[in-house]
């Protein structure tokens, strides 16, 4: 059988890619699934105590969170960055500065295609795995042609910050392998070896996961958060579109979920998402979104993160 083309470009064992998932990624988790054999990816915030309140204290923090991880594996590893186009926290520039001083040099790339930016940052030989929010194939070519290494077809399927476009995962998927030469990545729902072999059959070389982790012995998410998504009906799910219409949120059925779902009613498409720190890590179900793929409620347990790479891997190895 040929070695798979994720796990060459990335020197790891196995083609699944955790997300990023900002505060529910932390030093443990990244470790775990990168020693796993998958790539563990360090979100903004990832491992914090706390909000971090200038991006000096979150350089600081991040830093930090690379050392630990480092502590924990010898395996490689990745680091989320943004093009700056929708750099909301000012910080992309720092942390690609970090990157280079700590010389982590796989990094998430998650935004439009900003082709300049990928192609200096391949110069610098950095590898990248790009994730446009609302996927084309116009976008994923783009990423190609300026040296992208690998790509992401995030369906509608996924959580977190949803695309707008109502592409599901397996039709992302279809479409940009066709389009690009580069391997692909499918995001959204994929949550064990089934939903693997699928997107595997249309195309996909790996996974790139969120929601699963999530459910995670080693997330940092609260058990309060955690036990709120297995119990959430599929039907109960609520999604929401925020930032002016770019992207969307799907959520259990907590405040924050049902105030979108109003104001969206009411013409406005930029309500709030709340505080995933006070939401999801400290518990209070009331004060963020608590966001998952629309497969969420098929996860039945919470299960270590050796056991969800090994699973999910079967789908492409």
């Amino acid at each position: 059988m040929a070695m798979n083309r994720v796990c060459q470009i990335l020197k790891i064992e196995k083609p699944v890619i955790q997300a990023p998932l900002f505060w529910l990624t932390s030093p443990k988790l990244c470790a775990a699934v990168s020693n796993a054999g998958g790539l563990g990816v360090l979100g903004f915030n990832g491992g914090f105590k706390k909000p971090a309140n200038t991006a000096e204290e979150t350089i600081k923090g991040m830093r930090k969170s690379i050392h630990e991880i480092r502590k924990l594996t010898d395996k490689p590893f990745a680091i989320n960055a943004f093009p700056s186009s929708i750099d909301f926290f000012g910080l992309n520039k720092n942390i690609i500065q970090l990157c280079r001083e700590e010389n982590v040099k796989t990094l998430v790339f998650v935004g439009q295609t900003e082709e300049e930016e990928i192609f200096k940052l391949k110069e610098e030989g950095f590898t990248l795995i790009t994730r446009e929010l609302n996927p084309t194939v116009r976008g994923a070519q783009k990423a190609e042609k300026a040296g992208a290494d690998i790509i992401v077809a995030t369906g509608c399927d996924e959580g977190g910050t949803m695309p707008r476009l109502s592409t599901g995962t397996l039709s992302a998927v279809a479409l940009l392998s066709d389009a690009v030469k580069v391997p692909v990545l499918a995001a959204g729902g994929i949550i064990n070896e089934k939903l693997a072999k699928a997107t595997a059959i249309v195309g996909a070389e790996g996974a790139f996961v969120g929601t699963r982790f999530i459910l995670s012995e080693e997330n940092p998410a609260s058990m309060v958060a955690k036990k709120d998504i297995l119990k959430t009906h599929p039907d109960d799910l609520i999604v929401y579109t925020v930032m002016n219409g770019l992207a969307r949120y799907r959520t259990t059925p907590h405040k924050f979920g049902k105030d979108g779902l109003l104001a969206n009613q009411k013409g406005d498409f930029n309500p709030p998402t709340g505080s995933l720190y006070d939401g999801v890590i400290k518990g209070n179900l009331d004060a963020s979104v608590n966001s998952v793929c629309n497969l969420a409620p098929l996860i039945k347990s919470i299960d270590p993160c050796k056991k969800i790479v090994e699973e999910i891997a079967k789908g492409y190895l």
